[in-house]
């Protein structure tokens, strides 16, 4: 009988420790913020409100007043390109690039670099302490030159823009170059290139 008894409290403690450790506990309540769960993959979930992070994102903040000698200047992100402009406000204002590349200039003291945005890349030349707009080109067809010209667009469409530029559908104005490339009636490449004493 004595041997009964200890079996079934022994078999009431074992039953009574299962049921304490099977109780889950409430995560500790503090005012950090709750990180996004991640799916099995370990990719982090989002809600389907939640805006898209690789859409490019308008700069905030004024953009720079910039000084142009030419009618041909870009417009990107609701701030001027010009040639030859000093790059430092406009890098300012359009923040850090997808990509960048800098190498040392063949043609100057310091360094030609490259900037690369959404549909956009520009380089610069140096100029003492200054880095100065050299190129500016057009690289898929959400960015469009002033006139509406972008890649894609036909012969006629740039000569209807700009007039007969000649085979090479270039035209001059200041100190910007206009240029575009054409291959089968459409236009690959357009890009604005800075004219001035120094660059030849």
């Amino acid at each position: 009988m004595k041997r009964f008894f200890a079996l079934l409290c022994v078999l009431v403690l074992t039953l009574s420790l299962t049921a304490c450790g099977s109780k889950e506990e409430d995560p500790p309540k503090t005012d950090e913020p709750v990180p996004p769960a991640a799916d099995s993959k370990g990719d982090v979930q989002t809600s389907p409100d939640a805006p898209a992070s690789d859409e490019p994102q308008m700069p905030a903040g004024p953009a720079p007043e910039v000084k142009s000698d030419s009618k041909y200047v870009l417009a990107y992100q609701g701030c001027q390109l010009p040639m030859n402009a000093d790059f430092a406000p406009i890098l300012a204002y359009l923040g850090e690039p997808a990509s960048y590349f800098e190498a040392e200039s063949c043609a100057f003291d310091g360094l030609d670099k490259t900037y690369t945005y959404d549909g956009v890349e520009i380089l610069t030349y140096p100029d003492g302490d200054l880095d100065r707009i050299s190129v500016v080109r057009i690289l898929t067809d959400a960015v469009s030159t002033a006139e509406g010209i972008t890649i894609g667009s036909t012969a006629e469409d740039v000569t209807a823009a700009y007039g007969e530029g000649g085979s090479r559908y270039e035209y001059e104005d200041g100190d910007c170059l206009l240029s575009f490339i054409l291959q089968d009636g459409k236009t690959v490449s357009v890009e604005y290139t800075a004219l001035n004493d120094m660059l030849g």
